[in-house]
């Protein structure tokens, strides 16, 4: 069963289009402890771990997550650190997984992630942007597209595809922009954008880029990309 799990702020129009490539749809609850705009983003509340059947998240969010994601049949953990509303406080869970690795500012994020990666031998690639999930759409087992000069670098010379694109058209209310990684989603066979990913001005390029490994890309609305904090599949 595939199942999407997203922020339950979501643009209904990209939600309901989404409904046709899911089993089922798990929306997040706001957690009071981060920011408002930010506070129901999945990169910000979970981090996966499909292969062991465990899903981290927050202390205080624990009874919450253990209510919406109980259907899962994942072993729920919480995280030691406490969250807080500031950076980098915020950004326990926020790593981006791509094939192998592990890419995040791994100064903050949660001694229990960083244990899970090292149990795996993933490679750990530390990057300047702290909000590393968010900045990072995964496409394939070595590919990537983002906007971050940080994450580009240090994930070309880690050996993985990348493409990179203009920070603009990704709307976030609270924020000058969103980013790519928290405006879509991957699953096994396509890349879902929240919007039209024709009217990013790198469009056709994302799209030319997700074919190149393998993937479609889906666009879940007719309205410009909007960052909901990704959407994850498990």
């Amino acid at each position: 069963m595939k199942t999407a799990i997203c922020d339950h702020r979501m643009p209904k129009k990209a939600l309901k289009e989404l409904e046709k490539y899911s089993d089922r749809l798990l929306l997040l609850p706001s957690f009071e402890a981060l920011a408002e705009p930010v506070s129901a983003h999945p990169d910000m509340l979970i981090f996966p771990c499909p292969e062991q059947r465990i899903l981290f998240t927050h202390k205080d969010y624990l009874s919450i997550a253990e209510d919406e994601l109980g259907c899962l049949e994942f072993n729920i953990l919480a995280i030691e650190e406490k969250a807080e509303r500031d950076y980098p406080r915020d950004i326990l869970l926020n790593a981006a997984v791509v094939g192998e690795k592990l890419i995040g500012r791994l100064a903050y994020i949660s001694r229990s992630v960083m244990s899970y990666a090292q149990g795996r031998n993933m490679e750990l690639i530390d990057v300047k942007q702290g909000y590393a999930k968010c900045s990072v759409c995964t496409v394939a087992e070595n590919a990537l597209i983002t906007a971050d000069p940080s994450i580009s670098k240090a994930a070309k010379l880690g050996g993985i595809d990348v493409l990179d694109i203009s920070e603009d058209g990704i709307l976030l209310d609270g924020y000058d922009h969103g980013f790519i990684g928290g405006a879509s989603g991957t699953d096994g066979e396509r890349v879902f954008f929240c919007g039209n990913i024709l009217l990013h001005q790198d469009g056709e390029r994302i799209v030319d880029f997700c074919c190149k490994h393998g993937k479609e890309a889906v666009s879940l609305s007719h309205e410009p990309l909007y960052d909901v904090g990704t959407i994850l599949f498990v």
